[in-house]
């Protein structure tokens, strides 16, 4: 996907091909005026100028920017379904959908939503009690050490990418081995 937007001083233009948008929802977003009236909302001052605009111009703008919500909306469920299920810690996700990675209700409101939307079940998952040897700080590559804990994936290879990934996220790299032992599930 290459969508690109190059902006000048002057003017700003939107570029894709239609292997970009092959259902066709940017040329509706396009040809419908939904995509400039959300633009237009965006770039409002005030309360006071949506307030000022024309009761129906004012609606116009709800409606084609509401829509436009919607779709996006079904557009981050999806790729909210697709991250978890690749191995994305609910912390990790819930960070890259708020800003906050203690929002984890939230990020499994948004999977269990997309979970929904697209009728499928969640894929099978399995936590795994994990411990990493001989892991060194990323500031300091004179410190070692080793680190154990639980991550919840669909597979070893997306457990151990999450593990990683949580590693990272504190400051330390994987430079030996990583164990990964999956609990049994529980009903």
């Amino acid at each position: 996907m290459a969508v690109s937007i190059t902006r000048t001083t002057e003017s700003t233009t939107i570029d894709w091909t239609r292997s970009d948008d092959p259902q066709g929802y940017i040329v509706q977003a396009v040809d419908n005026g939904r995509l400039e009236q959300a633009l237009t909302a965006l770039g409002l001052n005030s309360y006071a100028d949506i307030a000022a605009l024309d009761e129906f111009e004012r609606a116009d703008l709800l409606r084609n920017t509401a829509h436009l919500v919607n779709d996006l909306t079904r557009r981050v469920r999806h790729l909210t379904v697709a991250c978890r299920e690749s191995g994305m810690s609910w912390g990790t996700l819930a960070s890259n959908l708020t800003g906050d990675p203690n929002a984890r209700s939230t990020a499994r409101s948004t999977y269990e939503a997309g979970v929904r939307q697209l009728g499928t079940r969640p894929l099978p998952m399995t936590t795994y009690i994990w411990n990493a040897d001989n892991i060194t700080n990323l500031d300091d590559p004179m410190m070692s050490g080793s680190m154990a804990g639980t991550v919840t994936a669909v597979s070893d290879q997306a457990a151990k990418k999450s593990v990683e990934a949580q590693l990272k996220q504190k400051g330390w790299t994987l430079n030996g081995t990583l164990s990964l032992i999956p609990q049994p599930t529980q009903d």
